[in-house]
């Protein structure tokens, strides 16, 4: 009886394991591999007229915003931010935070919009056609370039959280007419087998043609590593530079935005023993630290950051955001742009929409081209 109980545990084992090693095999075979460098799809592009092209003589708007794929509204927590959720508990929650954060995209009326979290067919968010809806919002030349695509991420354990099949990315969309764009991968990742499910992460770039001119306004839209030690952050920020400064030095007039999820440096101070003091407080050792991102080499080659504080970009997801006491959330400035010294920074602001259908809030930025 007892060699027929150990049989029947080795058998379950054996399968057990046999299932999670074809499990790996099959992450492994369908793995997301893209090229370092891929040309995107532009589709609503315009004519190349004229009229299409980037006007000098005006001010331009330009907004980013981390949508958190339409799931991570102020009722929601995240797993990986110490919460214990990996998606909404239905269709109708997430389509109805895609509908607010359309709003919010609509009242905006930039001229550029750089998104984040942009799901696509994804299990996480109950497969809402997320692009297509922005896409028709917009009614711009628009283009999205994939940084996380996994057949299925089997995390959080809990079998009714599992993200699953995850489609995301991120979207540019522009009122002028697009010459070409492009998704340059980032450097660094996790390794085998956490890779297997988890973000290439990439920049975006986008040339719009400028009126009367052979210069391009050359759009960068990132969204950078979160979850690592710092140093794919590293490796990234400086990889950034080097496609930053060659733009700039072919004569373009250069814009970077989107979710650096490192703290922009008028929103802290580093200390003598290395640590971080934040403007938004780190309330708890334990939570998720947004690094500070390094001005140096910025100042040396005369590059301007563009953000704002008065209003926290994004708030932890270790708990539903808590609106009677704000004391138990945690807020982070890591949201923004950095623009090349022929840009004129007109003004910039972090609307404060109460992280009501994001985890972050927009950021506006207004600029003019300098002679």
């Amino acid at each position: 009886m007892i060699k027929r109980i150990l049989k029947i545990l080795l058998i379950m084992l054996v399968s057990i394991i046999s299932m999670a090693v074809l499990f790996v095999i099959t992450l492994q075979i369908f793995e997301y591999r893209p090229k370092d460098e891929t040309v995107l799809l532009i589709e609503n592009n315009l004519e190349a007229i004229d009229s299409n092209y980037v006007n000098p003589a005006n001010s331009i708007k330009i907004m980013t915003f981390n949508i958190g794929y339409a799931s991570l509204s102020e009722t929601e927590d995240f797993v990986m931010d110490g919460g214990e959720k990996g998606r909404m508990d239905d269709k109708a929650s997430v389509e109805a935070n895609l509908e607010g954060i359309g709003n919010i995209i609509t009242d905006s009326n930039a001229n550029i919009y750089l998104l984040q979290e942009i799901d696509y067919k994804s299990s996480r968010s109950y497969n809402t056609l997320q692009y297509d809806y922005i896409s028709n919002l917009v009614n711009m030349p628009v283009t999205l370039g994939y940084n996380y695509r996994c057949i299925f991420v089997p995390f959080p354990f809990d079998i009714t959280q599992m993200m699953g099949t995850v489609n995301s990315g991120i979207v540019t969309a522009t009122e002028y007419y697009v010459e070409d764009a492009t998704r340059i991968q980032l450097p660094g990742s996790f390794s085998w087998p956490l890779r297997l499910a988890n973000l290439k992460r990439c920049a975006v770039i986008t040339r719009l043609p400028i009126l009367g001119t052979d210069q391009y306004l050359v759009i960068i839209n990132v969204h950078l590593s979160a979850y690592d030690d710092g140093t794919m952050r590293i490796q990234e920020i400086e990889a950034l530079q080097s496609m930053m400064q060659s733009e700039y030095e072919l004569g373009n007039y250069v814009i970077v935005g989107g979710d650096f999820n490192q703290t922009f440096p008028n929103a802290y101070t580093e200390k003598e023993d290395g640590t971080y003091e934040y403007l938004f407080e780190l309330k708890d050792p334990s939570f998720w630290q947004a690094f500070g991102l390094d001005d140096e080499w910025f100042v040396e080659n005369d590059w301007q950051f563009a953000n704002d504080v008065t209003n926290p970009t994004c708030r932890l997801l270790h708990q539903p955001l808590d609106t009677v006491n704000d004391e138990n959330n945690q807020y982070y400035a890591i949201d923004g742009f950095i623009v090349s010294e022929n840009v004129e920074i007109q003004s910039v602001n972090t609307r404060d929409e109460g992280f009501k259908y994001s985890d972050h809030n927009p950021v506006e930025l207004i600029i003019k081209l300098k002679p």
